[in-house]
């Protein structure tokens, strides 16, 4: 059978974990970069150049985040050929990264999450924050790997903080302000399907911030019956199959639901679970390709 892995981010180490368990399973594998994609449209239709003509049996889409709508129409039309294909339900949301979007879907969902405060304004950040408490977090709403988040201790610091966004010609509209949870555990649970894997995540020295991508150590963690439900609901809510749920605990030992990764790393989870991850999530993308 022959694969292909589409995405617009040729970085991400998971695309050779990828390439070796389907090649480990027996098929044939193809990395398409659409980070740059051109098409011919016209009366013999709409030809893309990057996928060649090569027959393709299926396809999995993972790490898209540029030209989504675009995007979307390719790999419709990749079905409409009578390819197989694995998208994490891409064409439901249309977005790989949007904060403001999973929040309200969880809210709405009934799933706790940290007190968040939404608007399209700078000016009303201080009340808000006020509202919420001190310390708070300013979070960028489209970036992931703990990029862009900022914690703010008094009013002072939030005032510069947003001259410092204003001045740079960011806008209120990107961003969220969270309530600041002093937690006891952060865990990242990656769903696939029907699998389950949780690792602890310590902050490195002098960090709020405890992803494994910033300097973050790892370790596993034995999540309850009652966290796994929480967590195969918090992806239900968002509406995907896979994805990574970040979970804090706080001191008094509340869950709150931080919010669900769309493309989430698994070299960190099989490091600290010693589990063949990149091998559970081909059999699930084979398995639940349409």
């Amino acid at each position: 059978m022959k694969v292909v892995l589409l995405t617009t981010l040729l970085g991400l180490v998971e695309n050779a974990r990828i390439q070796t368990e389907v090649e480990n399973l027996g098929h044939t594998f193809r990395l398409v970069n659409l980070s740059d994609f051109s098409f011919t449209a016209g009366v013999d239709g709409l030809t893309i150049a990057e996928l060649g003509s090569e027959k393709i049996d299926l396809a999995i889409v993972r790490g898209v985040f540029q030209a989504i709508k675009p995007i979307s129409v390719i790999i419709e039309k990749i079905r409409n050929n009578g390819v197989k294909v694995f998208d994490n339900d891409l064409g439901k949301h249309l977005y790989s990264i949007d904060k403001v979007t999973d929040i309200a879907k969880l809210a709405c969902a009934g799933i706790d999450v940290p007190e968040t405060f939404y608007s399209r304004d700078f000016a009303d950040y201080p009340e808000a924050a006020e509202r919420i408490g001190y310390p708070t977090i300013i979070k960028l709403t489209r970036s992931g790997k703990g990029a862009n988040i900022y914690k703010v201790d008094d009013h002072e610091a939030l005032v510069k903080k947003i001259a410092e966004l204003d001045a740079q010609g960011r806008e209120a509209k990107s961003f969220i302000i969270q309530k600041f949870i002093d937690y006891e555990h952060d865990l990242r649970v990656l769903v696939i399907g029907e699998s389950v894997f949780a690792m602890k995540r310590i902050p490195k020295m002098g960090d709020f911030r405890a992803n494994f991508s910033l300097g973050g150590t790892v370790e596993p963690f034995l999540l309850t019956d009652a966290d796994k439900k929480l967590s195969i609901t918090a992806l239900n809510a968002i509406g995907m199959s896979v994805g990574g749920v970040d979970i804090l605990i706080d001191k008094m030992n509340n869950r709150y639901i931080l919010e669900v990764n769309h493309t989430a790393g698994f070299v960190g989870m099989e490091k600290a679970t010693n589990k063949n991850i990149g091998k559970i999530f081909v059999e699930h993308a084979f398995k639940n390709a349409k």
